[in-house]
């Protein structure tokens, strides 16, 4: 019973010293990195030509994933150019479909763009050449990071975390 007690013991310390010794790097107040200053962001939103880099996949059903490699959305004054992954669930099969329903690119979109007091954009896109999406609802703040909302014809939707920067 003692041993059980001190193998106890020292977990909650181990545990304990984790928490002091978290960098402060890690707090959700930073601006995320490679993002470029609140002004840089707010100019390429409002001239139409950011991208939105992903990092967490929150799917309606099922796990949260975080994300490995470059996945994003690139959007400009004439092209929306999308590349990320699908997990979730299919109301209707597909046929000899072997990328993701999100991986595609228009140019035949519209756009609707609102910034409220404290510099938060709101921006939905609704590809009218592509109809397995409906729309992408993005929330974009203004230290850079950014939230991503799809809605999908024929699936769940899927919503994704990440960050904002200028586009190229």
């Amino acid at each position: 019973m003692k041993q059980q007690f001190n193998s106890l013991l020292n977990c909650c310390l181990f545990a304990g010293m984790l928490f002091i010794f978290i960098p402060p790097g890690c707090s959700p107040a930073k601006q995320a990195t490679g993002t470029g200053s609140n002004e840089e962001i707010a100019q390429a939103i409002s001239t139409d030509n950011w991208l939105f880099i992903a990092d967490r996949a929150l799917p309606q059903r099922g796990r949260s994933r975080n994300l490995t490699g470059q996945y994003e959305v690139h959007c400009s004054k004439d092209t929306i150019v999308s590349y990320l992954p699908y997990f979730g669930r299919a109301y209707s099969a597909p046929v000899l479909e072997t990328t993701s329903p999100l991986d595609f690119k228009t140019t035949d979109f519209s756009i609707s763009k609102e910034q409220n007091d404290k510099g938060r954009w709101s921006i939905t896109i609704r590809p009218k050449d592509y109809r397995e999406v409906q729309s992408f609802d993005f929330i974009l703040f203004n230290n850079g990071s950014a939230q991503l909302n799809v809605q999908l014809t024929n699936r769940s939707s899927i919503s994704f975390n990440g960050f904002v920067r200028p586009g190229k």
